[in-house]
C-alpha cells in the first residue's frame, strides 16, 4: 500500500449526483449549505468519497472536504 495518489479516474459514487450537495454548492452560506457541511462531518459515505478522490489524485470537493486528506 502506497501513500502516493494514483492517476486512474475515481469511480462514480452517489455523492457525485447528490441533489442536496448540489444545492449546498450553489449557496454554501445558506442554512442548507451549513447543514451539508455538518452532515459531512459524520457521513461514512462522504468520508469514503473524499478519501477515494484523494487516492485517485483528484481535487478536493468544494464543501466538506477538510477531513485531513489534503494538506492545505
Amino acid at each position: 500500500m502506497t501513500d502516493t495518489p494514483q492517476s486512474s479516474p475515481c469511480p462514480k459514487m452517489s455523492c457525485d449526483a447528490c441533489p442536496f450537495r448540489r444545492l449546498a454548492d450553489k449557496s454554501p452560506f445558506s442554512f442548507l449549505g451549513k447543514l451539508w457541511v455538518w452532515h459531512t462531518s459524520f457521513c461514512p459515505g462522504w468520508k469514503r468519497y473524499v478519501k477515494a478522490r484523494h487516492e485517485h489524485g483528484e481535487a478536493p470537493p468544494t464543501l466538506g472536504s477538510n477531513r485531513n486528506y489534503w494538506s492545505d
